[in-house]
C-alpha cells in the first residue's frame, strides 16, 4: 500500500492552547475578526487559518496582505515562513510573491497600498477562495469590499472565508463588526492575557513601558479609548513636579535644543539628579554665538554630559562643540529607538523615560509657565507597527503649536537617567515550529 506523508499542524501550531485564538478558529461564519489587544497571536493565527483553508480544499488559492508591503515583509511573512511546513512548498516564488503547495494550492501575498494602487492590484488578481488582512484597520472599507468581491473560486465543497486581525481602532472595522449585528460576521477579542507563548510579566512591561491610555487600548483591547491628540504626560502630574522637594545629587547633565527658526528660541536645562537647577533661553542668535554661549555654561557648571539635539541648525553649534573637546554628545531624535518593537523612533524612547519619572515623583521642575504649556501640549499615537510616536517638531508647526524648546531641553538633560521604561519585550514566540508528524495510510 502506497504510504501519504501527512503533516500534522498542531505540532507547528495548536490553537487550542489559546481560548480566544480557538475560539476565532472555530468560527464558521464568512467574516471573521479577530482583534484586540497586543500580543494576543494575532498574526498567528491569521497565517494559520490560511494554511488550513489552502490544506483542507486542495487547488485553493488565497491572499496574505497588509497595508504597506514592506509592513507585511517584516512581520508576517516571517511568520509565513516559519508555520509553513517546507514539506507543503512545490515552489515560492519570491518575485511574484506567492507559494505554490503540493497540493494545488496557492498563498499569494503582499501590500494593497492606497485606494487607486489596491483597485488596479485587486482587479487584477485571479479568483480567490480566501484571504486574510493583517492590521486591517489600516485599509479602508472599499479594499475590504474589493478583496471580498474576488471571493468565488470555484472548488467542491468550498467555504469563502475573509480572515482579519486589527488593533482597537475607531472607524469601519468597529462599526462593521461590534457596532452592527451583521449576519455571517463574527468578532473575537485577542488579549495578551490569553496567549500562553508570551513572557509572564509581558502586559505588566507593556504598562510600565506606555501611557495609559494607549496601555488600555493596546493591552486589555479596549475598543472605546480614542488617543488621537491625548496629552503625552498628563497635565496634573506637570503641576505636581512643580518645586517637589528633591535635592540635587550626582552628576550635573545639560540638555541644549538649538533653535530651528527665528521664532524659536535655543534653550539650555540643567539638572543634577532628579532636580532641574537652571533654565537658559536665547532667541535671534545665529549658531557660532550660541556655541559660545553653551561653551561658556560648560565651563560655569561642569556637567559631565551634554546632549544635543542634532537636527538641521543644531549641527551649528555641536560640531565647534566638539571640535573644541567639550564633552557633548548629539541625540538624532529620528533615529530607530533602542527598544524598536515599542517606540517608533528616539524621541518617542526619551519622552517616554521622562515621563517615567514624572508618574514616579522623581523630577522636580520650575514654575515656569512655557515649560508646563510646553509639556502638555505633547500628544501621541501610535504607527502602522504598534510603536509609540510622539508629534514631531514639524507637525506640530504646521498644527500653528509652538516648538516644544524647553520641554526638549528638559527631555535632553534627562537621557542618562537609568532608563525606567521596562527592559525590551521579547519577540513573540509561538513554541518553535516543532517536529513533523507523519502517519502512513
Amino acid at each position: 500500500m502506497l504510504k501519504t506523508k501527512v503533516i500534522d499542524l498542531s505540532a507547528l501550531y495548536d490553537a487550542s492552547k489559546n481560548p480566544r485564538q480557538w475560539e476565532a478558529h472555530q468560527a464558521g461564519e464568512r467574516y471573521v475578526l479577530y482583534g484586540g489587544g497586543y500580543g494576543g497571536g494575532k498574526t498567528a493565527w491569521l497565517i494559520n487559518e490560511g494554511i488550513a483553508l489552502s490544506i483542507e480544499y486542495p487547488g485553493n488559492r488565497g491572499f496574505l496582505c497588509c497595508k504597506i508591503g514592506a509592513d507585511f515583509r517584516d512581520n508576517a511573512l516571517k511568520q509565513l515562513e516559519k508555520f509553513l511546513p517546507k514539506e507543503l512548498i512545490a515552489a515560492h516564488h519570491k518575485s511574484e510573491r506567492f507559494f505554490r503547495l503540493v497540493n494545488g494550492s496557492v498563498i499569494m501575498y503582499g501590500g494593497l497600498g492606497n485606494d487607486i494602487e489596491a483597485v488596479k492590484a485587486i482587479s487584477n488578481m485571479p479568483e480567490l477562495g480566501w484571504f486574510g488582512v493583517d492590521q486591517a484597520e489600516q485599509i479602508t472599507e472599499q479594499q475590504f469590499l474589493l478583496l471580498d468581491g474576488r471571493l468565488r473560486l470555484v472548488l467542491p465543497g468550498i467555504k469563502y472565508k475573509a480572515l482579519l486581525t486589527a488593533n482597537p481602532e475607531p472607524g469601519w472595522l468597529r462599526d462593521r463588526f461590534i457596532e452592527q449585528d451583521l449576519p455571517d460576521h463574527r468578532f473575537v477579542p485577542a488579549l495578551a492575557k490569553d496567549n500562553p507563548y508570551l513572557p509572564k510579566d509581558y502586559e505588566k512591561k507593556l504598562y510600565e513601558m506606555y501611557p495609559e491610555a494607549l496601555a488600555e487600548r493596546l493591552i486589555e483591547g479596549n475598543w472605546d479609548v480614542d488617543t488621537e491628540g491625548k496629552s503625552f504626560i498628563p497635565y496634573q502630574l506637570i503641576r505636581a513636579a512643580i518645586n517637589r522637594r528633591l535635592e540635587p545629587a550626582g552628576d550635573i547633565s545639560m540638555g541644549v535644543d538649538v533653535a530651528y527658526t527665528g521664532v524659536d528660541e535655543t534653550v539650555c536645562c540643567v539638572r543634577q539628579g532628579g532636580k532641574v537647577l537652571h533654565f537658559e533661553a536665547w532667541g535671534g542668535e545665529d549658531t557660532v554665538y550660541s556655541a559660545g554661549r553653551v561653551a561658556r555654561l560648560i565651563r560655569e557648571l561642569k556637567p559631565k554630559s551634554t546632549y544635543i539635539e542634532n537636527v538641521g541648525v543644531g549641527v551649528g553649534v555641536f560640531d565647534p562643540l566638539k571640535n573644541e573637546g567639550y564633552a557633548v554628545k548629539t541625540v538624532y531624535p529620528s533615529a530607530p529607538a533602542k527598544n524598536d518593537k515599542i517606540y517608533a523612533n528616539l524621541r518617542a524612547e526619551n519622552y517616554s523615560r521622562l515621563l517615567k519619572r514624572f508618574e514616579k515623583g522623581d523630577i522636580s521642575i520650575p514654575d515656569h509657565s512655557k515649560l508646563q504649556a510646553q509639556l502638555s501640549t505633547l500628544t501621541y499615537k501610535y504607527d502602522t507597527k504598534t510603536r509609540l510616536l510622539i508629534m514631531d517638531k514639524q507637525s506640530m508647526r504646521r498644527k500653528g503649536i509652538a516648538s516644544p524648546d524647553y520641554a526638549d531641553a528638559l527631555m535632553l538633560a534627562f537621557i542618562d537617567t537609568p532608563a525606567a521604561i521596562g527592559e525590551p519585550v521579547d519577540t513573540l514566540d509561538f513554541g518553535g515550529r516543532g517536529d513533523i508528524v507523519y502517519v502512513s495510510s
